[in-house]
């Protein structure tokens, strides 16, 4: 089972920047509609990857041999556009909202009512993309071990010839290829693991429920809009429009375990398999 699904999205998304072809946000696949924060906003740009979105739904409990309980990953569809089961990173009353430096981290907020207490909920985060340098590799692979190393073109490169086809018995293909890597890490703080941990208690009562076991990686277009707040008043906040997940990534941290925070490494590049004979 794969534990990261590329949706139709994301691939549409990387057609209409390849072409520079205008992008057409379709109907029913943003986070925008699910939580309704600024529904149907058209992008003035094409949007790229800025965010990402948490849930707790992306997985299921069995028993196993001996009692022994079982975790298992639930995969997504391409054609899915949400998570499973999304949590806020934030949830607070609505008159303790956090401050506005923190609120630049964040994304799709607007007001929740719960238990008859309304609540200030952020459900995008943003992702540390400024100063990424993406990179080419060649990832080579022999008995099973895989080595991998900065590709350098030569003029070999440009000038191609066909490969040696053996006519007369089989022709192996190495498992050798080469990627084009851009990584980036994804880190929740302390402080961040005891945000959900507190909307956990507000949600289900019980902070045991701060579970992230999906992650959605998202494209959007930063917008400054007026935000609701205490008191009726509006504020400035710098929102996302035309939110959509490109990947589902499955995880496992039971945040109350975790209570100094987590870190998830990841390559949003893309692989290509090289064909060559061995």
């Amino acid at each position: 089972m794969n534990l990261v699904t590329r949706t139709i999205l994301s691939s549409y998304l990387q057609t209409c920047l390849l072409l520079n072809a205008q992008f057409q946000m379709a109907p029913e696949s943003t986070l925008n509609e699910l939580y309704s924060i600024q529904n149907g906003v058209t992008p003035i740009v094409t949007p790229t990857l800025k965010y990402f979105a948490i849930g707790n739904g992306g997985h299921t409990v069995t028993v196993g041999a001996n009692g022994i309980p079982l975790t298992k990953p639930v995969q997504h569809q391409a054609t899915d556009a949400a998570l499973y089961n999304g949590l806020p990173f934030v949830l607070r009353p609505i008159n303790n909202d956090i401050d506005t430096a923190s609120q630049a981290n964040y994304a799709l907020r607007r007001i929740e009512t719960h238990a008859g207490a309304q609540y200030i909920a952020y459900y995008l985060k943003r992702l540390p993309v400024n100063g990424i340098v993406p990179s080419m590799d060649i990832v080579s692979t022999v008995n099973g071990v895989s080595t991998t190393s900065t590709f350098v073109a030569t003029s070999a490169n440009l000038n191609p010839t066909p490969p040696a086809l053996n006519n007369a018995g089989v022709n192996l293909i190495s498992g050798n290829y080469v990627a084009a890597a851009a990584n980036m890490s994804i880190d929740l703080s302390a402080n961040d693991v005891t945000e959900l941990l507190n909307v956990a208690t507000i949600l289900y009562g019980d902070p045991a429920y701060a579970i992230i076991s999906e992650i959605a990686l998202c494209s959007g277009v930063d917008k400054t809009v007026q935000s609701a707040t205490y008191g009726n008043a509006l504020i400035p906040f710098n929102e996302a429009v035309a939110v959509q997940v490109v990947s589902f990534i499955n995880t496992d941290f039971a945040l109350a375990f975790n209570t100094t925070g987590i870190s998830v490494n990841l390559n949003c590049g893309s692989s290509e398999p090289l064909f060559s004979l061995s």
